[in-house]
C-alpha cells in the first residue's frame, strides 16, 4: 500500500530483506547528516550469529524463525530516494554481505530448479538488490559523498577479489571508515567460506525471503527523526547537529570545493566540542538564542532552517565557527568572575549572553559581565523561577546583538529585581537557615574565589565526593560533649550563614560531630590529637573561608572558643563578602 504523503505521516509496511532492496525499485541514501559507518567485530559478529542461529533452527524445523525480525527501518521518501534515518549500520552490513556472496560465489543456486523451488535465490536477484539496473545502473545504497568512492573500490566493484584482503589493524578500523567497511567484508568472507557454496545458497534463501524489517516511510524529516528518537531504546544516533549539516551541505550539492570548505570547519568545530561538556546541538541551540532573541516556537532544527534559509552555507557555518570559538574560550577560562558563572541554573542563557558579548565586540564587556554575573546569582538565592525571568532575558540578548548601551541593559536587571523584589528576599535567605538551599556551596564557592587578589583561580568542582558543607557546631554532638556548655545555643544556629564552611569530601567525613579544638586540627590536616600519621601529614585545608576559622583559634579572637560571638562574627563576614561580590547592601542583616 502507498501512503499519501500529504493525508500519512508515515506508512509502515512488513517487507522481506529482498523486498526491502528491490520493492519499487528505490535507492536508499545515507544523508550527509548521518555519521560514518562504524561497526566494527563485535557488532558484524553478533548480527552474523543471529542470522545464521535462525537459518539453521528454520532448516531444523520450518515453524521456528519462520519470520525472523531484523529490527525496523526508518527512511524519508524524497522521490525515488530514500534517505536513510534508521537503520544505516544493519543496511550496509547486509550490502557488504551480499557484495562478498556475489564475487565469492557468482554460481550461487545457478542449478536448483525454479519450478521445484521458487522462492530460490539467484545470482540475478542478488545483483538486482545490490543495484538498479532498470535505464542505468545505479547502486541500491548511496553514501555519503567522503566515503562513497572507497565504498565503490572496496565493496562494489564486480572485479573485487574479496580473498585477498588482509584484516585491516585495530588502529586502522578506529581512525578511518573505510577499513570498516573493509573489515566487515573480511569477516564475510570468512564465514561464507566456512558455510560452503551450497549452504550459502541455502543460507542467501532464508536471509531474502524469510528475514523481515518493519520500513517506515515518513515524508517530513523532522517527524521521521522524532519517530527514530521514540522507537529506539538505546537512545539517538543522530543529533540536531547532524541533521543541521546534512541541511547546510545540501546547499552545496554542485559545488565540491564549497563542501571541502565546510567540512574542514565542521570537523574543526567537532573538534573543539570534544574539549567540554556541551555538544554541537547545545552549541547550536545557544546560536539559536542568539540570532532568534525570544523563545523558539518550532524545534531546533526547524527554526534554524528558517534562519539559514537562502544564506550561503559556508558564511553560516563560519559565522558559527566563530560562535564556538568564543564559548571555547570562555569555558577554558580561569577568570574569577567568568568562573563563577558555571554554578548558575539557567545555563543556555547566561552562555548565549557570554558568547554574544564575545561575538559582537561589546565595548562595555567587564561592566555588563559583572552585572549579569550579579542579576543571575540574586535571582538564584532568592529562589526566583525561569519563567519569570524569560523575557528579561531574551530582551538582555537582543540588546548584546544590538550592541545597546550598558546603561540600557543594567536598567533591564534593576526593573526586573526591583519588580520581583529580590533584594528583600536574598536578604531574608541569607538570615535563615540555609544549609538546605541549592545555591549553598556555589555562593561559598564564590566566596572562596574573592578571598584572593588574583583573577584567575582554580575551578572548584561542586561533587560531593570533592566538596561539603561543614557545620562548625556539628549536627549530633554527644550529650556529654564539651559542644553542650561551650554553645548551647547551637543548636538554633546550626544551619545558618556563621556556622557553615567548605571542607574537602575527605576531611567533612573526618571532622564529624567531634569537639571543636580537634575539628580545629582535622581542618589543618592532622589527626585529632594534632598529630601527623601516615594518612595526616599536616595539609591546611586549601579553603581560605575555612582558614580563617583555623587562623582565629589560632590567635584566640574568641578565646580558643566556638560561641555566639563567633557565629555572629562569622555570619557577618560572609554577608559582606556576598555584599561586595554581588552589589548587594547586606547592611540591615548584620549583627550588632
Amino acid at each position: 500500500m502507498v501512503g499519501n504523503p500529504k493525508a500519512d505521516l508515515f506508512v509502515p509496511v512488513s517487507l522481506s530483506l529482498g523486498d526491502v532492496f528491490t520493492s519499487g525499485d528505490v535507492i536508499y541514501q545515507i544523508p550527509d547528516y548521518q555519521r560514518p559507518y562504524s561497526w566494527v567485530d563485535d557488532q558484524v559478529e553478533q548480527l552474523w550469529e543471529d542470522l545464521l542461529e535462525a537459518y539453521e533452527n528454520n532448516k531444523e524445523d520450518e515453524t521456528i524463525d519462520s519470520n525472523y525480525f531484523l529490527g525496523s527501518l526508518i527512511v524519508v521518501k524524497k522521490g525515488k530516494i530514500e534517505e536513510v534515518v534508521d537503520g544505516q549500520q544493519r543496511l550496509t552490513t547486509l550490502m557488504i554481505l551480499l557484495c562478498t556472496i556475489r564475487q565469492t560465489y557468482p554460481k550461487i543456486n545457478k542449478f536448483i530448479d525454479v519450478n521445484e523451488f521458487p522462492d530460490v535465490v539467484k545470482m540475478g536477484k542478488i545483483k538486482s538488490c545490490i543495484a538498479d539496473t532498470n535505464e542505468l545502473t545505479r547502486l541500491r545504497l548511496q553514501t555519503d559523498v567522503s566515503q562513497s568512492s572507497n565504498v565503490q573500490e572496496l565493496i562494489f566493484d564486480e572485479n573485487i577479489d574479496f580473498s585477498t584482503y588482509e584484516k585491516p589493524s585495530k588502529q586502522q578500523i578506529e581512525s578511518d571508515a573505510k577499513f570498516r567497511y573493509k573489515n566487515t567484508s573480511v569477516i564475510c568472507y570468512k564465514h561464507l567460506m566456512e558455510l560452503g557454496e551450497e549452504k550459502s545458497g541455502e543460507f542467501i534463501n532464508y536471509l531474502l525471503n524469510k528475514v523481515k524489517m518493519i520500513k517506515i516511510t515518513c515524508f517530513d524529516e523532522s517527524f521521521a527523526i522524532k519517530l527514530f528518537q521514540v522507537l529506539n531504546d538505546r537512545g539517538m544516533d543522530l543529533s540536531a547537529a547532524d541533521i543541521i549539516k546534512g541541511y547546510l551541505l545540501s546547499g552545496l550539492v554542485n559545488d565540491n570545493h564549497g563542501r571541502e570548505v565546510f567540512m574542514h570547519d565542521w570537523r574543526l568545530c567537532e573538534e573543539w566540542t570534544k574539549e567540554f561538556e556541551d555538544s554541537l546541538t547545545d552549541l547550536f541551540t545557544y546560536y539559536e538564542y542568539y540570532l532568534l532573541g525570544s523563545n523558539p516556537k518550532k524545534s531546533l532544527v526547524d527554526e534554524l532552517k528558517v534562519l539559514f534559509k537562502g544564506k550561503n552555507s559556508n558564511a553560516v557555518l563560519r559565522d558559527f565557527k566563530k560562535f564556538v570559538e568564543e564559548y571555547r574560550l570562555i569555558y577554558n577560562s580561569a577568570d574569577k568572575l567568568i568562573t563563577s558563572f558555571w554554578y548558575l541554573p539557567w545555563g543556555t542563557y547566561w552562555a548565549t549572553m557570554l558568547i554574544a558579548i564575545e561575538h559582537v565586540g561589546y565595548k562595555e564587556k567587564r561592566e555588563l559581565q559583572l552585572a549579569l554575573r550579579n542579576f543571575f546569582y540574586l535571582n538564584f538565592i532568592a529562589g526566583i523561577t525561569l519563567t519569570s525571568l524569560k523575557q528579561t532575558l531574551f530582551n538582555i540578548i537582543v540588546g548584546i546583538k544590538n550592541k545597546e548601551p550598558f546603561i540600557k541593559l543594567k536598567a533591564l536587571m534593576d526593573v526586573k529585581i526591583s519588580t520581583l523584589n529580590v533584594k528583600d528576599i536574598v536578604l531574608s535567605k541569607l538570615e535563615g537557615e540555609i544549609y538546605y538551599e541549592g545555591w549553598l556551596k556555589a555562593v561559598l564557592s564564590v566566596v572562596e574565589y574573592y578571598q584572593t587578589d588574583e583573577d584567575e583561580v582554580a575551578f572548584i568542582s561542586l561533587d560531593y565526593k570533592s566538596l561539603n558543607v561543614e557545620h562548625i557546631y556539628p549536627q549530633k554532638p554527644e550529650e556529654d560533649s564539651p559542644w553542650v556548655t561551650m554553645f548551647p545555643e547551637g543548636p538554633v544556629y546550626l544551619n545558618t550563614l556563621g556556622n557553615l564552611t567548605l571542607l574537602s569530601g575527605t576531611k567533612n567525613r573526618s571532622a564529624q560531630n567531634f569537639p571543636f579544638n580537634e575539628k580545629i586540627n582535622i581542618y589543618q590536616g592532622l589527626d585529632r590529637k594534632g598529630n601527623k600519621t601516615a594518612t595526616k601529614q599536616g595539609q591546611t585545608t586549601v579553603y581560605q573561608i575555612t582558614q580563617k576559622i583555623v587562623n582565629d583559634y589560632k590567635a584566640g579572637t574568641f578565646n580558643k572558643k566556638w560561641n555566639l560571638d563567633a557565629v555572629n562574627d562569622r555570619f557577618n563576614w560572609l554577608c559582606y563578602n556576598i555584599g561586595e561580590i554581588f552589589n548587594i547592601d547586606v547592611s540591615s542583616i548584620l549583627k550588632k
